[in-house]
Formats: C-alpha cells, sequence, structure tokens
C-alpha cells in the first residue's frame, strides 16, 4: 500500500523591499486591529515587511512607517493606498504626500501603487461576510453594498456599477447605500429592494475595517429592519489577495520603466 504523501508548504524568501499600507485612519481602535491583521497576512504571502501609514487621525504617518521599515534595513517601498472611493484622498492627497515623504527621505525608494478602489474582485469579499453571517448567494435575497459615500460623482457611480455586478454572483437583486453625502442611504436602499419582492434585503459595508462608518451603516441597517448586516472586509481572502495584486502590480510596472530607462 502506497504511503500518503503530505505537501509542506514553505514560507516565500525574504523579500529586499517593504510594504506599506496607507489608510485614511480612524478615531476605533477596531480599525488599528483590523489593519494588523490583514498587514500580518499580506507579510506573509509576500514575505515581506509590512508597515501601516494614516492619511489623518491616527498614527504612524508615512514617515513613521519609512523609519520603521529603515530600522529593519528596508530602503525600497511599495505604497499601497487601502481607499476604496477614488476621489479627492486618492487623487490629491497621497501623490502629494508620497512626494513630500519622498524629499525628506531621499534614501528611500517609494513606488506608488495604484488605490485598491472598486475593485471587481472584492465582491468576493463580501459574499465572504455575508457567508459567515448566514447567507449564500440566492434570488429570495436581495443585498445592499453600503460604502462611506463621496461627493465626487464619477465615484459614487463606480461603486453604483460595481454594486449592479454583484447581481452575477446569483443574489436576488442589489444596490448601492451611501453613509454619508450624497446618494440614497441605507434606509432608502432597503426599501428600494424590498420593493422588488425579495424575502430578506441583507446590508454589507464596502469598507475595509470597521469604525464610524461601518457603525453608521450598521445602525441604519438596524433601524430600518434589514434581514442582516455583516462585518466589513479586513479579515477576507479577497481584501488580501486584492493588495497583494497591487503590489505586484506596481514592482512589474516599476521594473518596466526602469528597464526602458
Amino acid at each position: 500500500m502506497s504511503r500518503s504523501r503530505e505537501t509542506i508548504s514553505l514560507p516565500p524568501p525574504p523579500a529586499d523591499y517593504g510594504v506599506v499600507l496607507l489608510s485614511h485612519g480612524s478615531a476605533d481602535p477596531r480599525a488599528r486591529l483590523a489593519c494588523d491583521l490583514l498587514a500580518r497576512r499580506v507579510g506573509h504571502r509576500l514575505g515581506a515587511f509590512v508597515a501601516q501609514a494614516t492619511l489623518d487621525l491616527d498614527r504612524p504617518r508615512l514617515d513613521g512607517a519609512i523609519n520603521y521599515l529603515a530600522s529593519k534595513h528596508i530602503h525600497d517601498l511599495v505604497v499601497v493606498p487601502m481607499l476604496l472611493t477614488t476621489a479627492y484622498h486618492a487623487t490629491q492627497d497621497v501623490p502629494a504626500f508620497a512626494l513630500a515623504t519622498q524629499k525628506a527621505y531621499p534614501q528611500a525608494r517609494v513606488t506608488m501603487a495604484s488605490p485598491i478602489g472598486a475593485d471587481p474582485h472584492l465582491l468576493r469579499g463580501m459574499d465572504t461576510v455575508l457567508k459567515a453571517a448566514g447567507h449564500r448567494p440566492n434570488p429570495e435575497t436581495a443585498v445592499v453594498l453600503a460604502s462611506a459615500g463621496s461627493s465626487f460623482a464619477p465615484a459614487r457611480a463606480r461603486h453604483a456599477a460595481l454594486a449592479m455586478q454583484w447581481r452575477s454572483h446569483g443574489w436576488g437583486a442589489s444596490a448601492v447605500a451611501f453613509a454619508s453625502g450624497p446618494g440614497p442611504t441605507v434606509t432608502e436602499a432597503v426599501s428600494e429592494l424590498r420593493e422588488t419582492g425579495v424575502d430578506e434585503v441583507c446590508v454589507a459595508p464596502f469598507l475595509i475595517a470597521p469604525g464610524v462608518m461601518s457603525q453608521r451603516i450598521a445602525a441604519s441597517a438596524r433601524d430600518c429592519g434589514a434581514h442582516a448586516v455583516t462585518g466589513t472586509l479586513h479579515s477576507t481572502d479577497a481584501a488580501m489577495d486584492v493588495v497583494l495584486r497591487r503590489v505586484r502590480s506596481a514592482l512589474e510596472q516599476r521594473d518596466m520603466r526602469l528597464t526602458a530607462n
């Protein structure tokens, strides 16, 4: 009788670069803990040191992350903006922040990755958090993609398009909602979906980590009688995979530019 073979997964070789996950920041300590979990998973998959930085409200800032990585003898950095809404922060604050940091730390090489944005792969993560809440795609259940919100119309449109795409996963209906700014509220989105005749309406925050916005979304979902409200994306494989894609794409594009020069 043949002996069964067991495979052992070895860690990747140590990377010669570091990764900085640059988020907006939150006063809620749960946000930092959630981002720590995601950072550890990303670091394990890449074999790289991963640091956190924030644009606002929290610490460390980007210079703190650079100092941390420098203490590990890492001066080649890929910065991933953990922003799901591609608006002012992503198009103005992040590039300005990176440029100022590069000038302040000329010994570091800072490569900016594309923001996470409304990546369709994150819909798998939304399915995951709904499954954890006891719900799988079926024609009798509708889902609300509850975004933090933005005053930038193209950003809201991208989230609305993502919510529509979510229907292709097998849900009976879907809609977008925004916790702040213009656009349909969670209450309005839930009411709209009920009018389609579905039995259950579930609300899933389109957020990387818990915080003020996730609390606001959950409160609205409860007040309007939604069947369920889920957690955020931080612990899902989909969120980790999108970060990995952003890092690898940034490195590939950087190397192509270096080769071309």
